[in-house]
């Protein structure tokens, strides 16, 4: 009776927790830039651009094609497995010149559409700011699961590595390597 009522007791305890979890990851993140705003607004709108310094591809072993008419909206780039299948895909949603570049991410797996915009604002004669802002609306189970996994704070990294990417792909032209930049 007792292994029953634990039997029970587990995914009404799970589903509870689920709906009572967090169903929105939301956080921002900045950098300052040494480069033109033109420089860096180029290098995040323009798919091709934007594979050379983010971490996505290499971090997650996945192959990337731009699509569509490239630092346009409805640029994509989509994502591809080791067998070239395409599992999912980045798309430029709204560009304001020199000023904003936003995407919104499809995958396989849970249902949900990640959006993430970069804002940039020329704060000196040389440097950038630029403000990644994520956002992603997940359902109950998915919410738990994501969280439980660590999915969430993978994904906040991942940016973190994408905006270190960003900064030395606009001031020195380096690709992204997947080694912390050295203090200068």
């Amino acid at each position: 009776m007792f292994m029953w009522g634990l039997a029970a007791a587990v995914p009404i305890g799970f589903g509870l927790a689920a709906f009572a979890a967090p169903r929105v990851v939301e956080y921002v993140e900045t950098i300052g830039i040494k480069g033109s705003l033109r420089d860096v607004y180029d290098a995040i709108r323009f798919q091709e651009r934007l594979m050379e310094w983010s971490a996505w591809p290499s971090e997650t072993g996945s192959a990337c094609a731009a699509e569509g008419e490239d630092g346009n909206i409805g640029a994509r780039t989509v994502f591809t497995d080791k067998k070239g299948k395409p599992f999912g895909y980045q798309e430029v949603t709204a560009l304001e010149e020199a000023e904003k570049v936003s995407f919104v991410l499809e995958s396989k797996g849970p249902p949900h559409k990640p959006k993430l915009h970069f804002h940039l604002t020329q704060i000196d004669s040389e440097t950038v700011r630029v403000l990644l802002h994520f956002r992603n609306d997940i359902t109950p189970p998915f919410n738990l699961i994501q969280r439980l996994a660590g999915i969430t704070k993978w994904t906040r990294q991942m940016h973190l590595k994408d905006l270190d990417g960003l900064k030395r792909y606009v001031e020195v032209g380096e690709t992204y390597t997947g080694e912390p930049a050295t203090a200068v």
